[in-house]
């Protein structure tokens, strides 16, 4: 899932709300409380999340998580709307590194964010997100975290990096049925693609909004459809010239580490809402000597 995940931190501009798909919990989850200093204390205790920075705490009991079949999603909210988010390579307890996985920080209502993705180094050593505990029965998670911070619109250099430390979630609860009721169905060289995460977001292509619906499947391969911003309902052809088309397919293999766009092929969208997004789709990507045809292609999820 690294490369998934690489994929949207480059092109991420927003890091709010990312959904994922429902899939079974992975049996690899501990029960906090097994394993000697895995409880975070009281596992009935209200749910907090919580981090300081520019000499202030940030608070809230306002937060959820979805662990789907590879990763877990974790987002908390004040009611002036900043927020942390963060999307983890995995489903059970451990360290996972910022710079390999997701987390941002988005002040109030805004379009970019501080994510823990240094913009000109992926191997820079930004932080960690620790799991400690992942309740089964009160289907709760708690954790610590630190990072550092880069502002994601890179075209403004002069925003400094922010440091975040002492976070900590405690008693958040998840579940793993997504409770947007996202799908992604497509069909990769006539088989299916079974997907187990999906994730939305917008981005920026060549300098336009996009709207970006990724799936990955158990193989680690990825299938992006990107659509702009102000796409409204038809049908849409796809010619591989990726300043002018209105839509785009990536397909990335488990080898590769961000894929290849389509060059031929079309999207269709069906219903268009300010917050949900309905399609269908298919493409041809080319790869070396490879070729793989994705046919029968549907989405609908909330963006």
């Amino acid at each position: 899932m690294k490369k998934f995940i690489t994929f949207f931190a480059v092109v991420l501009t927003a890091f709010n709300f990312v959904s994922c798909d429902n899939e079974p919990i992975d049996p690899a989850i501990v029960i906090g409380g097994e394993n000697p200093g895995e409880n975070p204390g009281n596992p009935t205790a209200p749910a907090v999340f919580k981090a300081d920075f520019d000499g202030q705490t940030f608070t809230t009991s306002t937060a959820q998580a979805y662990i789907s079949g590879g990763s877990i999603t974790l987002s908390a909210i004040k009611p002036n709307g900043e927020s942390f988010s963060m999307i983890l390579d995995g489903t059970a307890t451990g360290t996972y590194p910022a710079n390999s996985n997701l987390i941002g920080y988005s002040p109030s209502f805004d379009d970019y964010s501080y994510a823990g993705n240094h913009p000109t180094d992926e191997n820079a050593n930004t932080g960690s997100i620790i799991v400690t505990s992942i309740n089964t029965e009160n289907q709760t998670i708690s954790g610590t975290f630190s990072f550092t911070g880069y502002w994601t619109d890179y075209t403004d250099d002069t925003i400094a990096p922010k440091e975040f430390s002492n976070g900590v979630f405690t008693n958040i609860p998840y579940t793993s049925v997504s409770p947007t009721g996202d799908t992604f169905d497509a069909t990769l060289n006539g088989n299916v693609f079974n997907d187990v995460d999906i994730l939305t977001i917008e981005t920026l292509i060549a300098g336009q909004d996009f709207i970006s619906i990724g799936a990955r499947n158990l193989n680690d391969d990825s299938i992006t459809v990107s659509v702009r911003s102000t796409i409204t309902a038809g049908t849409y052809p796809i010619t591989g010239d990726v300043g002018t088309d209105q839509v785009q397919i990536n397909f990335a293999p488990e080898t590769e580490e961000f894929g290849t766009t389509a060059s031929s092929g079309s999207v269709t969208i069906t219903e268009k809402t300010a917050t949900r997004i309905k399609g269908t789709f298919n493409g041809t990507v080319v790869i070396g000597e490879d070729t793989f045809t994705i046919t029968g292609g549907s989405f609908d999820v909330e963006y």
